[in-house]
């Protein structure tokens, strides 16, 4: 199933092909994009994008990051909820009892 068939490609493949900051600007209001860097801080955009993104970021989630990247900033969170854990379960195939979520979600 392609879950990105509602995205338009050629804008979608623009932004990807320039150097500049490929997420939404809202996902990280709390900082500056211009001082976040994309392999230093993977694992906070990881984590980000997938408890606030929207199906574009996610599209350019999967494109700046290795299915092995991603699995590790997972992995290493300690911030999910029992639906995120869910989705990540399927998506990535992880075991659910090795994604943390937080206890203070039913």
């Amino acid at each position: 199933m392609n879950y990105f068939k509602f995205l338009p490609p050629e804008i979608l493949s623009k932004k990807i092909n320039k150097t500049e900051f490929p997420f939404s600007q809202n996902l990280f209001w709390d900082y500056s994009i211009e001082t976040i860097d994309l392999e230093k801080h993977k694992n906070f955009i990881i984590e980000r994008v997938l408890m606030r993104g929207v199906l574009e970021d996610f599209y350019y989630l999967l494109q700046v990051y290795s299915g092995e990247e991603i699995r590790d900033a997972i992995l290493k969170s300690k911030s999910f909820d029992h639906k995120l854990r869910n989705f990540c379960s399927l998506y990535f195939g992880i075991p659910k009892n090795k994604i943390n979520a937080s206890h203070f979600y039913p």
